[in-house]
């Protein structure tokens, strides 16, 4: 853009009257209030403490979150309100173009001072006003104020007030260099946002009585300000000449004149352009009307970009939660490796629990069979104990029916003995040999019968310790049968788990993979959850 194109255009602005004088004794169209204004960095606060030098109520001495000590870019104040500027900063958040915020140079919404919540700020401004201003000069500094005048338009007519508005201009360059040394603003960002705040000023303000003062003049000739301030606000300096040099050079210190050696221009025409014709509109109509064509043709332009910005807003938006989901995927991620550590840890579990109940598998079997051949033994033993029982019983019978039959020839010799009376003689040894023979065959049938009884004894020992083994070898066999049935559930359980850890690397895969819009985090945790909730071992 050439900055020899601009042509003129017509807008509604009143041009200021020279036969006007504002004084505080003469009649006003309702109580002056004076703003300061212009883009931050232009010598706001520098101008506001020297209107409070010439008795002009312009910041409260009391300390607050808007207006706080001085600092190392601003040693001498801000010399604010802060409680208009907290005003400010609420409207500004509302609409999330606070100064801090990435969207602060954007346009604000359409009837943007309609909106309730405005409303009731404004209700708080008109309130704080009525109780603090009194019937002299009062008026309050903040550069934000360029951007809301038409809630400020609201508060004039509902309390009666006539605004004096004091413009501070400075080249846009230096103030793009300066944001960017404090704030660490991109110059160029810089220069567009000085275009913003002086396109809202001559929108919204310049129907009303303004004067500009130059930011440069303040260390070039400060006097040549201080009188073009108080010939606009018919302020009259009631010290000597010498005086007003000391306050002065109080409050315009040299020292703080940054960057003037380097007095280079704007780089965009556009801002280069509304500069030279900012700093000749409080006297030049022409300049006025150039800046109206300015203003026409950059709302204009403002308004075609604004499906642009909405859009921009909207992707800022998404991409501010890029890294909650970052966090989310990072702790999804971890979730996924504590979950494979997790099966990891299963599987070797498995595999050493395997390994052990393999070994006390085996040695259950090598117990049983060994179980099983004791089992064999003690039966060839009962069977061999009841062989020896039967011939033993046998033996008896045949003892018995031999003592029986040695019975009845003892018997048959007693009859042939009486019979045989002469015999007796000859017959008694026979007879005490037969005694012998007798008491050894008694003998010995007490002894086998003895040894019947301890047999029979011994078999029902036997006979107990076979039914105690047989019931060992039946237990063992049922525990072998649980560990197996044990071991094929945990198979079966590690098999679902490896398909739902798979299934569950699937899903996070694709939520990772899917679109913001449609991104639902959690789908394969709950997968996960529900097949370990469904297992009764864990």
């Amino acid at each position: 853009m050439n900055d020899d194109m601009l042509s003129p255009r017509s807008l509604s602005v009143k041009p200021p009257r020279s036969d006007w004088q504002a004084t505080i004794s003469q009649p006003v169209k309702g109580r002056p209030i004076v703003l300061v204004l212009g883009m931050h960095r232009s010598g706001t606060s520098l101008c506001s403490h020297v209107l409070s030098a010439l008795g002009v109520d312009m910041a409260d001495k009391i300390a607050g979150p808007g207006n706080p000590a001085p600092t190392p870019d601003n040693p001498r104040g801000h010399w604010e309100r802060w409680e208009i500027v907290e005003f400010h900063d609420r409207i500004l958040d509302l609409f999330n173009r606070d100064y801090r915020g990435r969207f602060h140079d954007f346009p604000l919404p359409v009837a943007w001072w309609a909106d309730p919540r405005v409303a009731q700020i404004r209700r708080e401004v008109v309130a704080f006003l009525e109780a603090r201003m009194s019937n002299g000069y009062f008026g309050f500094k903040d550069p934000r104020t360029a951007r809301l005048m038409p809630v400020w338009h609201q508060i004039f007519h509902e309390l009666k007030l006539a605004p004096k508005i004091v413009l501070c201009l400075r080249n846009p360059a230096q103030v793009a260099r300066s944001l960017h040394a404090r704030d660490g603003l991109d110059p160029a960002i810089g220069e567009y946002r000085w275009l913003v705040h002086m396109i809202d000023f001559f929108r919204y303000a310049s129907n009303f009585d303004f004067c500009t003062v130059g930011y440069e003049a303040w260390f070039e000739n400060p006097s040549a300000n201080l009188e073009k301030i108080c010939e606009f606000l018919d302020l009259r300096w009631q010290q000597s000449e010498p005086d007003r040099a000391l306050v002065l050079s109080g409050i315009v210190d040299p020292a703080l004149r940054h960057g003037a050696a380097e007095q280079r221009e704007a780089n965009q025409p556009l801002v280069r352009s509304l500069y030279k014709l900012a700093r000749r509109a409080d006297q030049d109509g022409a300049a006025r009307d150039q800046i109206a064509y300015i203003v026409s043709q950059f709302v204009g332009f403002q308004q075609l970009h604004r499906p642009f910005q909405q859009a921009f807003e909207e992707v800022a938006k998404v991409a501010a939660k890029f890294p909650e989901i970052e966090q989310e995927a990072v702790a999804l991620r971890a979730a996924v490796a504590e979950r494979e550590a997790a099966l990891r840890r299963a599987e070797q579990e498995r595999a050493a629990a395997t390994l052990t109940l393999g070994a006390e598998l085996e040695v259950l079997r090598e117990e049983v069979a060994q179980a099983e051949r004791e089992s064999t033994r003690l039966r060839v033993i009962l069977a061999e104990r009841e062989a020896a029982l039967q011939h033993a019983e046998q033996e008896a019978r045949d003892r018995t029916a031999a003592t029986e039959a040695m019975h009845g020839e003892i018997t048959a010799l007693w009859d042939i003995l009486e019979q045989r009376e002469g015999a007796a003689t000859a017959m008694r040894g026979e007879i005490a040999t037969l005694r012998d023979t007798l008491a050894q065959a008694e003998r010995e049938a007490r002894q086998r019968g003895a040894a019947a009884e301890a047999s029979e004894a011994e078999l029902r020992r036997l006979r107990e310790r076979l039914t105690q083994a047989e019931g060992e070898v039946t237990e063992r066999r049922v525990a072998a049968a649980a560990l197996e049935v044990q071991i094929a559930a945990l198979q079966e359980t590690l098999a679902a788990a490896r398909e739902v850890g798979k299934a569950a690397v699937a899903a996070f895969r694709l939520d990772i993979a899917a679109p913001a819009k449609s991104h639902r985090p959690g789908g394969w945790r709950r997968s996960i959850m529900r097949f370990f909730r469904a297992q009764p071992s864990f």
